[in-house]
């Protein structure tokens, strides 16, 4: 990913406590990465209680907001006024996990003007682009066996992004990768359709799996019917974002064989063939030939 530096006051604090204010755990937060919440050893902030789901929340920043939303939970969030699919962190807001409590210490950046950058047409006078990543580097240092490609198409089945993200994977440091997705121009995936929220939702990488976390986005996450809070971009699963599906194809990175000689360099014959030594050179080709001419 590219390197984006914030000042020292911009970077939050991730604070969990008791409900007495307890402070059970603190975590610095990395604005380019996700956090996933949860009881599984795996997720990057641990609270093993039984009133917590394996994965309960992913927490991250987008528009300059640190942002809890509930990563398809059985008790979901809490907040004072009552419970929310996603909500906002602050040193003023907190968000009730199971029978803990999370909020931020320092501030979160000051929030950029949200645009909705729809353009009709390009320069050239056909349709504008639709869909942009604002990420700029996805490239791995070596070429992995298996490619994770990000596909967007519209309803129409037309090819808006071709990503690979194998690259922001294998990004290393605290936290999880992570594209958030929607139709301001402040988020790492902008998908300029009046069908897609602001901030629509969060891709985030799991253990072997990227997941589509829903923001708090209005037509929500939809997959056989049924809506999800968080459903894993399986092969072969598509997912809806407003009036656009989003994939992602698994590549595997092959390398076709050499073809095997018909005939050995040296010595020896092949299928009863003469070897190449003992076999006369070709003639060169004319493009006058006699009647005795092959």
């Amino acid at each position: 990913m590219p390197v984006l530096t914030y000042p020292d006051h911009a970077v939050a604090e991730l604070l969990i406590s008791t409900p007495d204010g307890q402070v059970l755990a603190n975590r610095r937060l990395d604005p380019v990465r996700a956090y996933w919440i949860g009881r599984e050893s795996n997720c990057d902030i641990v609270i093993e209680s039984a009133s917590v789901s394996r994965r309960h929340a992913l927490v991250f920043q987008s528009n300059g907001r640190w942002l809890a939303c509930d990563a398809g939970s059985i008790g979901g969030l809490d907040t004072e006024t009552g419970p929310v699919r996603c909500a906002q962190l602050s040193a003023d807001a907190w968000v009730k996990i199971g029978s803990v409590y999370v909020w931020l210490a320092g501030a979160a950046g000051a929030q950029p003007e949200w645009i909705d950058a729809r353009p009709d047409a390009s320069p050239s006078g056909k349709p504008a682009r639709l869909v942009r990543l604002a990420v700029e580097d996805l490239a791995a240092t070596e070429p992995p066996t298996v490619s994770e490609v990000l596909v967007i198409t519209d309803s129409h089945g037309v090819v808006h992004l071709c990503a690979d993200l194998t690259g922001l994977a294998a990004t290393r440091g605290s936290g999880a990768p992570r594209l958030s997705i929607g139709r301001s121009n402040a988020v790492d995936l902008q998908i300029c359709d009046a069908s897609v929220d602001p901030i629509h939702a969060v891709l985030a990488r799991g253990t072997e799996y990227w997941s589509l976390v829903d923001a708090g986005s209005t037509a929500g996450i939809l997959f056989e019917g049924k809506r999800w809070y968080r459903k894993r971009l399986e092969d072969g699963i598509t997912l809806p974002i407003g009036n656009f599906r989003v994939s992602m194809q698994r590549v595997a990175r092959t390398t076709a064989p050499s073809p095997t000689p018909a005939f050995p360099t040296t010595g020896g014959t092949a299928f009863g063939l003469e070897s190449r030594e003992t076999r006369p050179a070709p003639r060169k080709p004319s493009a006058f030939l006699g009647d005795d001419d092959e």
